[in-house]
């Protein structure tokens, strides 16, 4: 993603002009969290709050980039550079597509890494002209740091990953009976027991894209998910997808993907899409790749 690619170019150079009192003075600004080998082997902390999900949590740049984790959308062993197939025909965990489904998928052309990867200026993902994410894209492409807001009424979750945003209604409402197809959908949770808190969200535009790797949803599409807080600093994150339009069965995108609490002064670093940015990239890379393959 060019962004990505400018954000270290950015840093690297940024590495090397300032001094070590500027940076110093500016640790407490654009935090990197830590990566998941930072957790291995470490022992939870005491228990967690009653009913309380308020905090900064990051996934341990569990990314995504390849789909849904639970169905990544490569072979066997694959590391997401084979590319340039119709369908997922051959992939580890297949996903279990209607017949409108698989016509759905094909009509998709993802640039994330996978079996059905393209060049970036042959894609058509959203993402790729800087449109909302909507969700679960949002969650099942770069799963990064989030600023979890508890209200009375509300669960706000806030990522500063394109922008994205959501607001989870905790005021018992029901889901809207025929919704107006909005990116983010409609949600509502509950407390299940003092430390698992369930969301369904219902009600996304069908345009969007379930994740990266380009799997499509409908109109009838519902998002489940449980956040279930097992110690003060772990949240485990599940997400299950149904969809009778496009997938035969319902089936689980996420599956107890740990979250980590972060310190309160965390500060995120911004990820915005630039329009600009991504043309330039295509200009730059993109075509010229196209265009005499040996470049890449």
């Amino acid at each position: 993603m060019s962004k990505r690619l400018v954000v270290s170019i950015v840093a690297v150079l940024a590495a090397g002009m300032f001094s070590p009192l500027l940076r110093a003075q500016d640790e407490k600004w654009n935090k990197i969290p830590p990566k998941r080998a930072a957790y291995n082997g470490k022992k939870p902390s005491g228990p967690a709050p009653r009913r309380d999900l308020t905090g900064i949590w990051d996934a341990a740049q569990t990314l995504g980039v390849s789909g849904a984790t639970e169905h990544p959308a490569l072979f066997p062993g694959g590391r997401g550079q084979e590319g340039g197939r119709e369908d997922e025909t051959g992939v580890a965990k297949p996903l279990p597509y209607t017949p409108a489904g698989l016509e759905a998928l094909k009509k998709n052309k993802p640039s994330g890494p996978g079996v059905r990867q393209v060049d970036s200026v042959l894609t058509n993902d959203p993402a790729g002209k800087c449109d909302p994410l909507g969700f679960p894209y949002m969650f099942l492409w770069e799963l990064r740091t989030l600023n979890v807001v508890q209200t009375p009424k509300q669960v706000i979750i806030l990522s500063p990953f394109y922008g994205n945003y959501r607001v989870i209604w905790t005021d018992g409402r029901k889901p809207p009976a025929d919704p107006d197809p909005r990116y983010n959908g409609y949600s509502v949770g509950r407390w299940v027991d003092d430390y698992t808190f369930e969301v369904q969200t219902t009600g996304m535009l069908p345009k969007t894209w379930l994740d990266h790797a380009g799997r499509a949803h409908s109109d009838q599409l519902v998002v489940d998910e449980t956040y279930h807080r097992v110690a003060g600093d772990t949240i485990e994150y599940t997400m299950k997808i149904t969809d009778p339009k496009m997938y035969t069965e319902p089936w689980l995108a996420l599956n107890t993907l740990p979250l980590h609490l972060m310190p309160d002064d965390f500060d995120i670093p911004e990820l915005l899409c630039s329009p600009s940015e991504f043309a330039e990239y295509n200009n730059q890379v993109a075509t010229p790749v196209l265009r005499d393959p040996s470049k890449k």
